[in-house]
């Protein structure tokens, strides 16, 4: 009993850590990292543009990604391989008399999820 006890004590420890393929950066002004692969799923954080994430595995729209301690999902429309111009570099006096909150960037990062890029198909 006891060695089956020390077995599930030390299993998380044992688990594999997941293996990182290559590091990408956000490409809008901010983002989120979710807890599934979907736009309606929790968000784990929230990111800014040009922050490095590292990709653990490559899908079509959704990326399994690593964001400082937190494992999650990213839209792979939102990653670019190049650290990109955000506005927050480029002008950082005036991004910073915005004084942003983090439950607005939050705000920002959601509108973000649900805006759709492309084409429109009327004529």
């Amino acid at each position: 009993m006891k060695n089956v006890l020390l077995l599930l004590l030390f299993l998380p420890s044992l688990h594999a850590a997941d293996k990182v393929m290559m590091v990408k950066y956000l490409n809008t002004a901010w983002g989120h990292v979710h807890q599934n692969a979907s736009r309606y799923s929790t968000s784990l954080t929230t990111v800014s543009c040009g922050h490095p994430i590292k990709i653990y595995e490559v899908k079509s729209e959704w990326h399994k990604v690593g964001a400082g301690p937190y494992t999650g999902y990213v839209a792979s429309s939102q990653l670019s391989d190049k650290k990109p111009t955000c506005v927050q570099d480029k002008y950082p006096r005036f991004f910073d008399d915005l004084k942003l909150e983090i439950t607005q960037m939050y705000y920002w990062g959601k509108l973000y999820d649900h805006y759709i890029e492309g084409k429109s198909r009327l004529k």
